[in-house]
């Protein structure tokens, strides 16, 4: 009998695959986009067999088994090899930099910052900056520019901080990295002040990702999770934490077509398809998509946000 695998968001211990991979085949996926994980990095995969995905019956949570969280080496081989992996800019940070402003945060804390591109940003507004990172070679970056930044979690700073509260706290592609999304919100929740507001950022499950399934930041040890809109609404509402606005990203016709044309290429790389797909059809796809102005309507794109605020004590 197989055993039960427990859903990571409800709990509930009956699901149904949805797909799955070999650690081989999954940096396979990575070398097309010219990554190679050195030896350190590949131990991630804690000798696994096969990487399974799976959809909880009860609440449609999709997650990953094993849970298989991306180590150190990991992270620091995708920041040696891929151009830009922590973003200077996104419109999370746009948002969460307005909201910032607009409500008179005095401090910040960024939990996964990276080498601190939303801490500049902060920073550049007056407001003291402070972040957390498990990557060595993002923290020291960040700490070079003079934030405040910790190798730590949530629960670990929190431990060591004892009572230290934030007027403002974001995770910016941070939470479907983590082998306790649950966890990490309540964790993340703890470190907002009274008043004060938490915003997040994830991929968004059910916007370009829905096909492009084979794109390797999607699957452990890189993502371990996948999300919709009513997940970021019931974890808001499990820790007493206030919706303010979700939204999510426009999808733009130059990612329709890298999406169609590399989730054709993959498919093809791992022998589930006879050819590569041909790309008058993605163009042609993609030309329809552009006309139909279909991007001031579909906000299908690459993440989702949610704000959330705290009530008052």
């Amino acid at each position: 009998m197989a055993r039960p695998v427990t859903c990571l968001l409800c709990r509930h211990d009956r699901t149904e695959v949805i797909d799955s991979l070999t650690p081989a085949e999954v940096g396979r996926l990575w070398n097309y986009f010219g990554v190679t994980l050195g030896a350190e990095a590949l131990a991630s995969f804690q000798g696994a067999d096969r990487i399974t995905q799976h959809r909880c019956a009860a609440c449609g949570f999709e997650f990953f088994d094993p849970v298989l969280p991306g180590n150190g080496a990991f992270y620091t081989d995708l920041q040696t090899q891929v151009a830009r992996y922590y973003p200077g800019d996104s419109p999370s940070f746009l948002h969460a930099i307005n909201l910032a402003v607009r409500s008179g945060a005095r401090d910040c804390m960024d939990l996964g910052c990276g080498d601190g591109g939303f801490l500049d940003l902060a920073r550049s507004k007056g407001i003291e900056t402070h972040g957390l990172d498990l990557n060595p070679k993002a923290v020291a970056a960040a700490q070079a520019k003079g934030h405040d930044v910790h190798a730590s979690t949530a629960e670990a700073f929190a431990q060591s901080h004892s009572g230290r509260q934030f007027s403002l706290v974001t995770a910016f592609e941070v939470m479907e990295h983590v082998p306790d999304p649950v966890a990490f919100f309540r964790d993340a929740a703890r470190l907002v002040a009274p008043g004060g507001h938490l915003v997040i950022s994830v991929p968004h499950g059910q916007g370009v990702y829905r096909w492009w399934t084979l794109e390797p930041c999607q699957w452990p040890p890189h993502h371990i999770t996948h999300w919709r809109r009513v997940d970021l609404e019931r974890l808001g509402q499990q820790h007493q934490m206030e919706p303010v606005w979700f939204g999510a990203d426009p999808l733009r016709g130059v990612q329709v077509r890298l999406s169609l044309q590399t989730q054709g290429d993959l498919e093809h790389l791992l022998g589930r398809r006879a050819s590569k797909p041909g790309r008058l059809q993605t163009e042609a796809l993609t030309f329809l998509y552009r006309a139909a102005l279909c991007r001031h309507y579909l906000h299908w794109g690459t993440s989702l946000h949610a704000h959330y605020r705290k009530p008052a004590a």
